[in-house]
């Protein structure tokens, strides 16, 4: 007996059968499915990895966990949180220029804000290609 994997929609779908005729006429029945399998493994592997599969950041099946997708989703949280400050920042510069005003002069602890923000999203975006570069 093998487990045959699907996916949709971000999920995976797995059932174990004999064969894939007999996968695929159960996978159908319950999901619909129609196309082939994605994947497939042994029952060994599936129990060696606990029975749990994941989808990666290129779309491939996973067989076990995905230990770093709770730092990868706290990292990008961190990013759009920075950006949107960054943006609302942005503004700010934006006016002071227009009435010819000199950053560094109406506002030191802006710049360097900004610069705190710019040098961490650059740091976050590094740490996430390290990740998805572990996880495909």
């Amino acid at each position: 007996m093998k487990v045959y994997l699907w996916k949709r929609n971000g999920d995976v779908y797995y059932y174990a059968a004999i064969d894939e005729d007999e996968a695929r006429r159960i996978a159908g029945d319950i999901d619909g499915f129609t196309t082939a399998p994605v994947t497939s493994c042994t029952m060994e592997e599936w129990e060696a990895a606990g029975g749990v599969t994941h989808i990666n950041a290129s779309g491939e099946i996973i067989l076990g966990e995905n230990t770093d997708r709770d730092e990868i989703n706290a990292l990008e949280a961190e990013e759009a949180q920075l950006q949107a400050e960054l943006d609302g920042k942005d503004y700010k510069v934006i006016k002071a220029a227009e009435v010819g005003d000199v950053l560094a002069e109406t506002d030191p602890p802006l710049h360097e804000r900004r610069d705190w923000c710019r040098n961490r999203i650059n740091e976050i975006r590094d740490r996430l290609a390290e990740l998805n570069a572990e996880v495909a």
